[in-house]
């Protein structure tokens, strides 16, 4: 019994932890005017291009925000999509290659 209650405290934390750190990522995240400078400078895909890939994690989906933040010392497009059951799905997209870097 003991071992179960440890294994459910340690799967809170974990989720705690990533529910942090997406947070964290959306703090930080650029202004209209900044992410139109990055993507013109060519620093980081297009946002139609990484609202492309999320969808393709994501199929059936509706995107329902985009936003382009600092993460650790690199850009990130953080895609929210509201899946048909009603649940959030957050894809994270490298900026400057445009590859998935996790879905939850």
């Amino acid at each position: 019994m003991r071992l179960v209650c440890l294994v459910i405290a340690l799967w809170g934390m974990v989720g705690a932890a990533h529910a942090q750190s997406a947070s964290a990522a959306l703090r930080n995240c650029l202004p209209q005017r900044e992410m139109q400078a990055a993507v013109a400078s060519k620093d980081v895909v297009t946002p139609a291009s990484a609202v492309m890939t999320a969808r393709r994690q994501v199929p059936g989906a509706d995107v329902v925000r985009a936003s382009l933040c600092r993460s650790s010392d690199a850009l990130v497009y953080v895609i929210m999509a509201l899946q048909k059951d009603g649940r959030i799905v957050q894809v994270m997209i490298d900026g400057s290659s445009g590859r998935v870097r996790s879905v939850k």
